[in-house]
């Protein structure tokens, strides 16, 4: 298949020379008839070509009845909507026209077994194909400065959106649309939208590829289900950090509900929350819990503009509850400051406020009906050199809201930008005038907490931690030590073990070694030992037998069988689980292991599509690599050999038919790692 990708393609679908739009109706109300309607009223200046078999003339262009009708080179970029038996042959019609991108509207090819999906598979696996896919069952794509409109977008229909430095990626089109609102009526504007629903064919980071080398887009949010084309994370993630630029994402079906939920939606398969966000977030990425959060970061990123280094916030509010609120937010966002004032703003400040409030940071200026005087407190706060940006939080119960955009909008060019909230989501300002604040600098985001979370995350507040991987319980095809061993290369670094079916066995293996061993259930039928007694630690010859016949009596009750193991040595004991992830593949989680693997969350993913040395950097960053590095005086552990045994597991199990495997304890010694235990599943 002839390249048509990444750059390119973004470019291309941005501002084709000219369209063919297939199935467009007559009827501009319909969402067949949005796309032509929407050419024709913003602006598009390339050539349209409309296919219709029941009209000659469609919203004023001609119509040919069929796609072959169109001269071949015609038209770069096509729009299909069509019904789902349709679309496939309309495709293939198109690619042989010359066309090279198309926007597939309809839906009905969720079900994997269905004609239509397998039509349609057939025709993207063709080696011959030049046409490149986006969709199909998504609202399509957007480009305000090109009038490039192939979508049918309610928005479109309030009338002309506005031209922001923002481009939106999002594979569920409701979700999209009900953004897109967002940023719009609270000032904001966008470059780029792409909805790219099923995505079997271009996926979500190839355009994130594509779009962040453009001059016209500064800052990115994606929403998210599942990523369809991770052979494009290594380029992303050098375009982030080569560019600086912001890429704000919403990923869910992180739960398994949700999982299952976003599988019979679009027919993709979803992983682990766990892991999807350690990736993304080494990737350089800036996780939003959701999609309101996400609309706050991008609304707040483009008016605000970058922040330097841990930015300084003043902040004021109407409410001395809301001021408590702005400091207890900003405390919990590492990436934030709450300067106090130097004599000269206390000065400046007196002057609005005389002597009737306490000047700190944050600021109560509780006055109902004294609008102007909060209004020239925010002023003169975002006029402070103190300050980079100001939050505010303003009630329309205290406050003319027209006086106070008319004291805001008046500030100088030179000052701060402001943030103003308000007490409640349900005390919204209008909206003409938080459009008319934005052209000020000043962002409107509806609540304090919200605020300070948009401005943290734009800071580079890190992410909080994430909840820790659990293994399943349910022991049903489980696999213990002795076959977890199989499947491992033999120079794999346990600590000795061998399976003893009676106790003169044990003592033998026990005499070769020298105490302590350890007699165990081998973890076949049996996960928690310590719980059932089937583990015992055996420090001298007199102790063994006794030891043998309790463990061996609790196997035998449970269908295992025993094993007796060298002692490993004094290390940090480690838990480190690989799973098969549907979205992900093969990944790690690092996390306390022995007793402590319950009781505390810190962990880290290590992911098998990072090199080794990435890998290494992640893990000796992480709370656990910095405990074992020697951290306050204590002993250091050999993390460069962890990383090693996770990249030889990594290679033993990449095709192996294996979903989960833990090994825990990993004892992590001064030179080298001791594996104790394994259990595993199919």
């Amino acid at each position: 298949m002839a390249e048509l990708a990444q750059r390119r393609l973004v470019d291309l679908v941005t501002a084709p020379r000219s369209v063919v739009v297939v199935g467009a109706s007559a009827d501009p109300a319909k969402p067949a008839g949005r796309p032509l309607a929407y050419l024709g009223k913003y602006g598009y200046a390339g050539d349209v070509w409309v296919v219709n078999p029941r009209h000659s003339v469609v919203a004023g262009y001609p119509a040919v009845p069929n796609v072959l009708d169109v001269p071949v080179d015609a038209a770069e970029a096509a729009i299909v909507n069509l019904p789902a038996d349709q679309v496939p042959s309309a495709l293939h019609d198109l690619d042989s026209r010359g066309v090279r991108v198309a926007v597939v509207i309809g839906s009905g090819f969720e079900r994997p077994d269905s004609a239509p999906r397998q039509e349609l598979n057939r025709f993207l696996a063709s080696p011959d194909r030049r046409l490149r896919v986006i969709g199909p069952n998504c609202v399509g794509t957007m480009s305000v400065a090109s009038g490039t409109h192939l979508n049918f977008s309610s928005v479109l229909g309030r009338g002309p959106v506005r031209t922001g430095a923002v481009a939106l990626i999002t594979q569920s089109g409701a979700s999209g649309n009900g953004l897109l609102m967002s940023i719009l009526r609270r000032g904001g504007g966008i470059a780029h939208w792409f909805s790219t629903g099923d995505e079997f064919d271009v996926g979500a980071l190839e355009l994130l590829a594509g779009l962040l080398p453009r001059d016209d887009v500064q800052t990115v949010g994606l929403f998210l289900e599942a990523i369809t084309d991770l052979e494009w994370l290594p380029e992303v993630t050098d375009t982030i950090a080569r560019t600086g630029k912001r890429v704000f994402v919403v990923k869910i079906a992180d739960s398994d509900l949700g999982q299952l939920a976003a599988g019979g939606h679009t027919g993709r398969v979803v992983g682990s929350g766990d892991i999807s966000h350690a990736v993304l977030r080494r990737a350089g990425f800036v996780r939003v819990p959701g999609i309101a959060e996400l609309a706050d970061c991008l609304v707040t990123a483009q008016i605000v503009g970058p922040l330097p280094p841990r930015p300084r916030l003043a902040a004021a509010s109407v409410s001395g509850a809301g001021a408590v609120v702005l400091a207890d937010h900003v405390q919990q966002a590492p990436a934030l400051s709450l300067p106090a004032w130097e004599a000269p703003t206390l000065g400046r400040l007196r002057a609005v406020l005389a002597d009737r409030v306490e000047l700190h940071n944050p600021m109560d200026v509780p006055f109902l009906g004294e609008t102007e005087t909060f209004g020239r407190t925010v002023a003169t706060l975002s006029e402070a050199p103190e300050s980079d940006v100001v939050v505010a939080v303003e009630s329309s119960l205290a406050h003319d809201r027209d006086v106070l955009a008319d004291v805001l909008t008046a500030r100088p060019a030179g000052a701060s930008p402001v943030v103003l909230s308000h007490l409640s989501e349900d005390d919204p300002i209008p909206e003409d005038l938080v459009v008319r604040l934005a052209a000020a600098r000043v962002a409107v985001v509806p609540t304090p907490e919200r605020a300070v979370r948009a401005l943290g995350l734009l800071a580079g507040s890190p992410d909080a931690v994430e909840p820790a991987l659990r293994a399943p319980e349910d022991l049903t095809g489980y696999l213990g030590l002795p076959d977890i061993a199989a499947l491992l290369p033999t120079d794999f670094p346990w600590a000795p073990w061998v399976s003893t079916p009676d106790r003169q066995a044990a003592a033998g293996a026990a005499r070769r070694w020298g105490y302590p061993v350890a007699i165990k259930a081998a973890g076949r039928t049996i996960a928690h030992r310590s719980e059932l007694g089937a583990v015992a630690v055996v420090r001298g010859e007199e102790q063994l037998a006794d030891a043998y016949e309790r463990v061996a009596s609790v196997c035998a009750e449970h269908g295992d069988e025993v094993v007796v193991q060298q002692g490993a040595g004094a290390g940090r004991e480690v838990l480190v689980a690989v799973l098969r992830d549907p979205e992900y593949g093969l990944s790690a989680v690092i996390r306390p292991g022995g007793i402590a693997a319950e009781l505390l969350d810190d962990q880290v993913v290590l992911w098998h599509g990072w090199s080794e040395a990435q890998r290494l950097a992640v893990l000796r960053e992480s709370r656990l690599g910095v405990l074992m590095s020697g951290y306050r005086g204590q002993p250091a552990r050999d993390v460069a050999a962890l990383n090693t045994t996770i990249t030889a597991l990594f290679t033993a199990l990449a095709e192996q038919p294996v979903s989960f495997v833990e090994l825990n304890p990993v004892v992590v010694l001064p030179h080298g790692v001791r594996a104790i235990d394994a259990i595993g599943r199919k």
